[in-house]
């Protein structure tokens, strides 16, 4: 039972991200709108901090980035700087739960940012947040089976304890394996290889920073609305790093500007 009600709000949850992608690049905006706003709210709830001026960091950027498309590459370039300080709360978060700062932060770089880049990119290059999400599920899917059959060495016991070494090099081989081979051989591009198995890869880490605040913050899930997955935030955890570093990616090899 407990396996079909994650199927299904996993197949509602994919559904509504691609189908608000393929209907149009407004309404995909408005869904990643309300999806920051969600995770925001379980982000300050886990954290117990209550912080109003954090729900205003979605529209006020899109607009900033509307009035000025060429901030639109400076916000990528933040976003990369974020995902750094990202990695520092992974070393370090156990100040996470005293600091009203580090949830602004959170907000704004692990929330916030990623998402509104996507937004660009589904305006610009639907294809490639096609691409993008299909890195981040078969990676994900590759290393809950892999990881189920052949796991033995964890790879952060202490954070995480289900997940293996084994599981996570698996995930990253499969969502490679399988986006090459859907690929159109005839026009591929070997950049792609980098461009994909440096994203699976930032997607586990993304998974592994957020798994770190959550047990910081003393919960396993960050709320109950995705019945079998827990929280918005919790299924946004593997976007955190890849979605920022998967878009630089795409501007230096020029398949976007």
């Amino acid at each position: 039972m407990n396996f079909l009600i994650r199927s299904l709000t996993s197949f509602l949850y994919v559904g509504l991200l691609l189908g608000s992608l393929y209907i149009d690049a407004t309404l995909f905006t408005v869904v990643l709108f309300l999806i920051a706003i969600i995770a925001q709210w379980e982000l300050q709830k886990i954290t117990n901090k209550k912080i109003i001026l954090s729900y205003l960091f979605f529209p006020l950027t899109y607009v900033a980035v509307q009035v000025n498309l060429e901030y639109h590459l400076y916000l990528v370039g933040v976003a990369v700087v974020g995902c750094l300080g990202m990695l520092g709360f992974f070393s370090n978060s156990k100040q996470l739960r005293y600091s009203k700062a580090a949830v602004y932060f959170l907000s704004l770089f692990q929330i916030c940012i990623p998402l509104l880049l996507l937004a660009q990119l589904g305006k610009s290059n639907p294809i490639y947040v096609l691409y993008f999400f299909g890195i981040i599920w078969l990676s994900d899917t590759g290393a809950y089976v892999i990881g189920s059959l052949f796991g033995k060495r964890k790879l952060a016991p202490s954070i995480s304890p289900n997940k293996t070494i084994e599981g996570s090099l698996g995930g990253v081989l499969v969502a490679t394996a399988a986006l090459l081979y859907a690929a159109d051989i005839e026009n591929f591009q070997y950049s792609w290889v980098l461009i994909l198995v440096v994203t699976a890869i930032s997607g586990a880490l993304g998974d592994l920073v957020q798994s770190k605040i959550k047990r910081v913050c003393g919960v396993k899930d960050s709320g109950n609305i995705l019945p079998g997955h827990g929280g918005i935030y919790d299924r946004i955890d593997s976007s955190i790093l890849a979605a920022p570093i998967y878009i630089l990616l795409l501007n230096l090899f020029a398949y976007v500007s």
